[in-house]
């Protein structure tokens, strides 16, 4: 048996340094000042501070997409300390990136050596759809789903080895915590755990576990179970074109309606090629029949190309019927959500490039591999910043989907000689672009004479931005207008009140308000 394929010889820890060291690359732009402009907006930031079922200040709460309670577990700590709830927040998303990539490593060193781990570790944390889902998405939940899972892989891992019960309860307390944090991604991790352990691992009590406590953490949700919302997002419109895989996402295909500008679906460069040239020196062993790798790691990455490539084509168009026939379009927004769960698979492909050939396992190939995969993630180590500091909680959010967040409304009457309003506005659009360039309405209101019903007594119509109509809003983006109403009393006379509010100009139809039957917000000036 050649060095390569004995990891248990591979002693060292550069790849355990590596994994600590290399992946603040991954997690260094969560440092810069102020918050990313994601497509769920300030709304992690919103929900951080508070104790609820399921996050529902800026988005619609629901049992299989929603963000659950877990989600917010380690940032109510931080903010209970003093800390400003977007740094609780960045704080965690940078621990999602070391926990993650340090998962791989510990499930992957006893079976692949230190410096295959801990290339699989660093890929992993640089892999595109993890990037995009902390920078482009701003998921807490879905992000935090991607570094308790390989924690769940390499809990199971050092169980069956070891039989140490320390291990195993790593296992099941990071699947449960899935479980309460992202319920629709849990059902996939639990259904590749279980197939994990009894494929690839073959221990029946490990295999048993996972089932148990997949099925707990089902059971947990039962109390949850009439939280329910209508799908923000078409989820038939969301398939991935195969060649985004190997492209770039809307850059390459404007034309394609429904795409989030900006997010890359492809897998990366470390992370297609590393693998396909693993799978191409497995199949030169297989076909030479010399130097196999140990059962269990052919059986390790027999099941990550088989997982991964399922994965895969279920984010394509043709696996329609499939969501169609099992109903499990309810558990995600989007198709293209279902590959994060094979994402651990892609690093254990990548990285398993040392263990199958001693020379790429050399300290010199061993560098150029690594710094091919720092080089090839640049790209994707940005994000849009915005140095606007968010209220503690939204004035209200738009729409039935919740399109619109409005973050600031304040109406101000003290315009000296003047009998002018004055509302400044700042709203977010969040998750999607909006389908329609929607008016507002901006009315002041004054006591009727009957003492009970309000009459209007000044109004304007028109669209939010001159130059901007709202289908050009980009989700996440902070847009600021100042709106001037002119009354004809002087509002220091008459105590007046002001509604505001966007509606259909076709048909006249307002967007609700909060979810409710309400159709405005009422300011009061100041």
């Amino acid at each position: 048996m050649s060095a390569q394929l004995s990891p248990g010889k591979d002693t060292g820890l550069a790849g355990f340094w590596v994994v600590l060291i290399a992946t603040a690359f991954a997690w260094a732009p969560a440092t810069f000042p102020g918050y990313w402009q994601a497509l769920d907006g300030f709304a992690p930031l919103f929900n951080a501070p508070y104790a609820a079922p399921m996050a529902d200040i800026a988005l619609q709460p629901d049992l299989w997409r929603g963000s659950g309670s877990a989600t917010f577990l380690l940032t109510r700590p931080l903010i209970l300390l003093g800390v400003a709830p977007a740094v609780a927040v960045r704080s965690v998303f940078i621990f999602v990136f070391v926990l993650g990539s340090l998962g791989i490593y510990f499930w992957l060193r006893p079976r692949l050596g230190d410096r295959a781990a801990g290339l699989a570790g660093l890929v992993y944390a640089l892999l595109p759809p993890l990037l995009a889902t902390v920078y482009i998405r701003g998921s807490l939940s879905d992000a935090l789903v991607l570094g308790l899972w390989p924690l769940t892989l390499a809990g199971l891992a050092v169980y069956v080895q070891s039989r140490n019960p320390a291990a195993i309860g790593v296992a099941v307390i990071s699947l449960l915590w899935i479980w309460r944090t992202q319920a629709g991604l849990a059902v996939f991790v639990t259904l590749l755990a279980l197939a994990y352990a009894l494929w690839v691992e073959r221990d029946r009590l490990a295999s048993l576990t996972i089932g148990v406590t997949g099925l707990a953490g089902l059971l947990s949700l039962l109390p949850l179970r009439g939280i329910q919302a209508n799908p923000p997002v078409d989820f038939y419109a969301h398939f991935v074109y195969f060649f985004q895989y190997f492209s770039g996402g809307w850059q390459t295909a404007p034309s394609i309606p429904g795409w989030q500008d900006g997010y890359p679906f492809q897998l990366g460069f470390a992370g297609l090629a590393f693998a396909f040239v693993a799978l191409w020196l497995l199949w030169l062993r297989y076909r030479e029949n010399v130097d196999l790798p140990l059962p269990l790691v052919r059986r390790s990455l027999l099941f990550s190309l088989a997982a991964v490539s399922l994965l895969v084509l279920l984010t394509l168009g043709p696996s329609a019927f499939l969501w169609k026939l099992t109903g499990a379009e309810r558990l995600l927004t989007w198709p293209w959500q279902v590959l994060l769960p094979g994402l651990p698979f892609v690093a254990l492909l990548a990285g398993s490039l040392p263990a199958l050939n001693s020379q790429l396992a050399c300290r010199g190939y061993w560098a150029a591999l690594l710094a091919l995969a720092l080089m090839s993630s640049y790209p994707y180590l940005t994000a849009a910043f915005t140095e606007y500091v968010p209220p503690v909680a939204p004035v209200a959010v738009y729409g039935t989907r919740g399109e619109i967040v409005l973050l600031e409304a304040t109406v101000d009457e003290s315009n000296a000689g003047s009998n002018d309003a004055t509302l400044k506005a700042v709203w977010q659009p969040v998750q999607q672009p909006i389908d329609f360039n929607y008016n507002l309405f901006f009315q002041a209101l004054r006591l009727a004479a009957n003492g009970t019903d309000y009459e209007v007594v000044a109004q304007m119509d028109q669209q939010p931005l001159s130059q901007r109509p709202a289908t050009s809003w980009q989700p996440g983006e902070v847009l600021t207008a100042t709106y001037t109403l002119s009354l004809p009393v002087d509002p220091a006379r008459i105590n007046l009140r002001y509604y505001f509010g966007y509606y259909n100009w076709q048909d006249g139809t307002r967007l609700p308000v909060n979810g409710g039957p309400d159709d405005k917000v009422v300011l009061f000036g100041e």
